[in-house]
């Protein structure tokens, strides 16, 4: 269904581009603040470069300590980001034993690597996630007095995002050090909105969960996604508890958000809970935390809960795989800024960078095909 609501989308958004470039084409044409496309658009605004530096000359010595503390993030996370991948690859070639979970790094690509039912929360994550991003890099590039021409945000088809527009000759110009401030600005933005959401979910919802929530079920079950079932035959529904044998002699009770189902039973059961759900039609299941302050539904307590969760993941995913010293990402302009007060030459500058990227590039394309080689193909 939801290829169904997509397509529909892209031809409504198609069909009103053609309108709107058929009608207003020349108004179009007289704003430099909006850009159209096909499936996207993107709208720039000077007045968030003003904002950008009204915060940054309300407490410079403030920012400033926050821009070098977020420089040694930097470089803690792409130290970090090396030696996690490289810690895999080991694991993978000379301890297969140990490989888990984990172990696995995979491209976050809806409908390919992702489900689509995790859309939404995905699009509230990456707005959020984006946006933080790039208004610490203008922050801190203003703070630097690196001028920016626009800030902006854009939507890509579904995709949400922002982004400032350095100048750059006056970037190239500056002293490296300021330079690498910048650049580690905006996985330090993610750092920060990573651990803010972590502990916003510790305080909202409860540390144990109280049951599952069913995410799909074959046709004809007698339960329905979004269901949360709390107990088979009294016995409570936990990762504790879906591996115990449970026992059953003419009758299964299953309580859920929605309704006590009992089943008639041909002949005795003793078998794990999960495999009790399973021959129920119960294909997927997740674990459902409740809030502290309950919202009286389980089904939204969970978009809840998964929207957090996204956004902690995004969040100090990009911040991590950010910093890795790859040429089209910030670690690689963290790490040759810095090494501009070293290296003179430009030309020595330029291959080592490339050296390093390709380097690290080879590094994570080949932690995500030990992961596919290890697991197979698979979706989150």
């Amino acid at each position: 269904m939801i290829y169904l609501y997509l397509g529909v989308f892209a031809a409504a958004w198609a069909a009103a581009y053609l309108v709107i470039r058929t009608l207003y084409k020349e108004r179009l044409e007289k704003l430099k603040s909006l850009k159209l496309y096909p499936l996207a658009f993107v709208l720039k605004s000077e007045k968030l470069v003003k904002i950008l530096d009204r915060v940054a000359a309300s407490s410079p010595l403030f920012w400033r300590t926050i821009s070098n503390i977020g420089l040694a993030v930097g470089f803690g996370l792409m130290g970090f980001a090396v030696f996690f991948l490289t810690k895999n690859i080991w694991v993978y070639l000379f301890a297969p034993k140990q490989v888990g979970v984990q172990n696995i790094v995979i491209p976050l690509i809806i409908g390919v690597t992702i489900r689509f039912e995790h859309l939404p929360y995905m699009l509230l994550a990456l707005a959020a996630v984006l946006i933080t991003h790039e208004g610490m890099h203008g922050l801190v590039a203003r703070l630097e007095k690196i001028k920016l021409k626009s800030t902006g945000v854009f939507l890509a088809f579904i995709f949400p995002g922002g982004f400032v527009e350095p100048d750059e000759e006056e970037f190239k110009k500056a002293p490296p050090r300021a330079k690498a401030r910048v650049a580690a600005a905006g996985s330090f933005a993610n750092v920060v909105v990573g651990v803010l959401v972590i502990l916003l979910m510790m305080g909202v919802f409860m540390p144990v969960e109280s049951g599952v929530i069913v995410l799909e079920a074959e046709e004809g079950s007698s339960f329905k996604a979004g269901e949360t079932i709390f107990s088979v035959n009294g016995v409570a529904v936990n990762r504790y508890t879906l591996m115990e044998n449970i026992t059953a002699e003419d009758t299964l009770t299953v309580r859920t958000s929605l309704q006590n189902h009992t089943f008639k039973l041909r002949e005795p059961i003793n078998m794990p809970i999960a495999w009790v759900l399973r021959s129920l039609g119960v294909v997927r299941i997740d674990y459902y935390y409740p809030m502290r302050v309950g919202l009286g539904d389980p089904a939204a307590e969970y978009s809840v809960y998964r929207t957090f969760w996204w956004t902690q993941l995004i969040a100090l995913g990009v911040a991590i795989f950010n910093m890795l010293p790859i040429q089209i990402l910030d670690g690689y302009l963290l790490l040759t800024s810095l090494l501009e007060a070293k290296i003179r030459s430009e030309k020595k500058l330029k291959l080592l960078g490339y050296t390093v990227s390709a380097a690290a590039i080879a590094l994570l394309l080949s932690n995500i095909a030990f992961t596919y080689k290890t697991f197979g193909f698979f979706q989150l």
